[in-house]
């Protein structure tokens, strides 16, 4: 049995993947290259109140709302601008494709400009965060 979930963050990781760009779920591991894309993947099921439209007849959950915090990472803050570009080409407007489900298109929902991440000891690294998002129903 397939986790719908891991489905779709997969369904995502592999939009990203095309552009030859190195791809993190939720955690860096290794030496990461100069540039390089790190997501966290959020499932929400909408209710009711807030998404009516969202729910069978049935009042079935079976919605699924997708958010991937996409960071756009590079040592300089151009390329992580040349990453969030890569990145945007390769998601924005394409629907993803997860068996089971109808899936809407990967839409951009919010972001965040390109800062140095002090937190990060070393080399600088600059990031750019975008957040995409879908819905996704049962076929």
């Amino acid at each position: 049995m397939s986790n719908i979930l891991e489905d779709h963050a997969a369904a995502f990781l592999a939009l990203i993947s095309g552009t030859g760009l190195t791809t993190f779920d939720s955690q860096v591991g290794g030496t990461p290259p100069a540039q390089y894309v790190l997501v966290y993947p959020m499932f929400e099921t909408p209710d009711g109140l807030l998404a009516p439209d969202a729910l069978s007849l049935t009042l079935a959950s079976t919605a699924l709302d997708i958010s991937m915090y996409v960071h756009n990472v590079g040592i300089t803050a151009q390329s992580a601008r040349a990453t969030a570009s890569r990145t945007r080409g390769a998601v924005l407007d394409v629907v993803p494709t997860v068996a089971g489900r109808i899936c809407f298109p990967v839409r951009w929902r919010e972001g965040q400009p390109v800062r140095r991440n002090e937190e990060i000891p070393g080399a600088p690294v600059f990031d750019e965060v975008h957040v995409y998002g879908w819905r996704s129903l049962p076929a």
